[in-house]
């Protein structure tokens, strides 16, 4: 990769209304593309909770399983939990991908796995992800949109221009590349993901009215055991294996941030979405290191659910969070624009059209022509060519004899 620190000053171009003459159809093409890794992060990442109590989360309270960050924490926890495992059966699969209400709240503890076992009415048929299954079809998808945007990505970093993977100035259909990038995470837990298991509601309320009539202290489904059951898992703090796995995670998390600093780092100019999209992972990114880092520190990783998501202080985070990604997408569809090859862009102007248009097979010329009245003839104000090694722009005081071949495609404006 060419030297990426290129010393140049970072500019921001002012925010531009450019999308007014973008189509009814293309902007449902926009949005579906620009919305696609994402549902597919939250389907992927979020599973439908189970209840073990007559009482309901309110909205707030399912909101912040939504959160990136949360979703990380539950591919991270599930991973970690397998590591430390002694043993492993089908119970633990089944109580490790729930996340259960209880009466406490959201419980994803290991202490649950032999709590919700009288409450299991179908256990997964084997003990890690099945071949022919909705887990493994959502892998696949998420792995084969996250492969495509890193490597569209680290190609945006090369300083000579010559990727032509990527668009430069990124329109509102690839602004949630990165978090397609992110979703790879998943494949560190990608073995032991599975929804087919199934808990009854219906029979824990009945164990809550006999766990009522029968102790008075205690209103919760949740009875303790007679016996304590055995340790099945070594604890984070003992487990090799845990540590290194949890540095590395970590290690990755700081690594995605490094990459996203990369774009401020290397200068040069950049919109207003672009702009907007690197704060919003970096900050994203930042907080998640921050909430991760104490709890690995510590070996606090025993919940399979985020240790602070019944926190007023977590559900902010959550609530910001959205926010910045919100006003990301409102910016980035104030600022796209079609090109002439039928692409988007936030970027203005000739280069822009080049950047988003170039392929590496081919030559390309942007051209502005005008109409001279007096002459009646088509007049080249200024161009620019694209080939596989460079950019050439030229406009009236600079002249250059090109060899171009090719067709010809947008409008001339009448001067």
């Amino acid at each position: 990769m060419p030297d990426i620190l290129t010393g140049k000053q970072l500019t921001i171009f002012p925010l531009k209304y450019s999308s007014h003459e973008i189509d009814r159809a293309d902007w449902v093409a926009l949005l579906t593309l620009c919305l696609a890794p994402l549902i597919a992060h939250i389907i992927a990442g979020v599973p439908s909770p189970t209840f073990l109590h007559r009482s309901r989360p309110k909205w707030h309270e399912l909101l912040c399983h939504y959160n990136p960050t949360s979703i990380l924490w539950r591919y991270a926890a599930i991973a970690d939990r397998r590591i430390r495992a002694n043993s492993w059966d089908q119970n633990d699969l089944a109580s490790t991908n729930a996340i259960f209400w209880t009466k406490r709240g959201w419980d994803g503890s290991e202490e649950m796995i032999p709590t919700s076992t009288a409450y299991c009415y179908h256990l997964p048929d084997n003990t890690r992800i099945a071949l022919f299954s909705r887990e493994m079809i959502t892998t696949i998808i998420v792995t084969s949109q996250g492969i495509q945007a890193t490597l569209s990505l680290m190609g945006a970093l090369d300083t000579d221009g010559t990727n032509a993977g990527f668009v430069k100035w990124m329109g509102v259909d690839t602004i949630f590349f990165p978090l397609a990038m992110i979703s790879l995470l998943r494949l560190c837990c990608a073995f032991w993901l599975n929804d087919d298991f199934g808990y009854s509601t219906s029979h824990s309320l009945a164990l809550d009215k006999r766990a009522n009539s029968n102790e008075s202290s205690s209103g919760t489904l949740l009875a303790p055991m007679d016996v304590p059951p055995r340790p099945r898992f070594q604890r984070p703090s003992s487990s090799w294996g845990s540590r290194i796995f949890r540095s590395l995670f970590l290690f990755i998390v700081i690594s995605i941030i490094v990459l996203n600093a990369m774009y401020f780092i290397r200068g040069g100019r950049q919109t207003a979405t672009t702009f907007a999209v690197e704060l919003a992972y970096i900050f994203f990114l930042s907080m998640t290191v921050a909430i991760f880092a104490p709890y690995f520190w510590t070996g606090a990783t025993t919940s399979t659910i985020i240790p602070c998501i019944n926190s007023m202080a977590y559900k902010i985070y959550t609530a910001v969070i959205f926010g910045v990604f919100a006003a990301t997408i409102i910016i980035s569809c104030i600022e796209t624009r079609k090109t002439p090859c039928g692409k988007f862009t936030s970027g203005p102007g000739l280069e822009a059209d080049i950047r988003a248009c170039w392929m590496s097979n081919k030559d390309l010329a942007s051209l502005h022509v005008g109409f001279n009245a007096s002459t009646a003839t088509l007049v080249v104000d200024d161009f620019a060519i694209a080939n596989k090694s460079a950019f050439i722009p030229v406009n009236n005081t600079q002249w250059s004899a090109v060899d171009f071949t090719g067709t010809c495609f947008g409008k001339a404006l009448k001067e």
